[in-house]
């Protein structure tokens, strides 16, 4: 780095050398050990960022603020759906976001939940107890129409 690029740079970016540019940075910092005008430049950088520091930060506007709010791309108005007047294919569209499946698996929940209470509810009261062995034998003697 030479001497007119760190000039640029301090003009550029100010004293701080965490903003100057990261790949410059350790060839600034060793210039400015080497350089008694680099550190001359970089103590006048200083002085002026002290300076810009001290002064108050402009306001804006309302002028400006109404040009930049009327560039602004349109805000598209969301229509929201009364909640209680929510209706069943509502419902299942959103559990079921396949509208042409629910049917199936409505078929499924009501096939498995009659499985369910038949298992549990008590086929042992219409079956006799020692007719298990007899339905299994019925199943294994009517197997007669597969060749022997």
């Amino acid at each position: 780095m030479n001497l007119d690029r760190f000039a640029d740079l301090v003009a550029a970016y100010g004293a701080d050398p965490a903003r100057w540019p990261g790949n410059e940075r350790a060839a600034a910092q060793a210039l400015t050990q080497a350089s008694s005008e680099a550190r001359r430049l970089l103590q006048e950088a200083a002085s002026l960022d002290a300076v810009l520091m001290q002064a108050p930060a402009p306001e804006p506007s309302a002028d400006l603020a109404s040009r930049i709010l009327a560039q602004l791309p349109p805000v598209r108005a969301v229509h929201s759906r009364p909640v209680l007047k929510t209706t069943l294919s509502d419902v299942l569209a959103t559990l079921f976001p396949f509208r042409a499946v629910w049917p199936q698996f409505a078929t499924f929940a009501i096939a498995l939940s009659l499985g369910i209470g038949l298992g549990l509810g008590g086929l042992d009261e219409i079956l006799p107890e020692d007719s298990t062995p007899y339905a299994v034998q019925l199943v294994i003697a009517d197997i007669s129409f597969l060749p022997e």
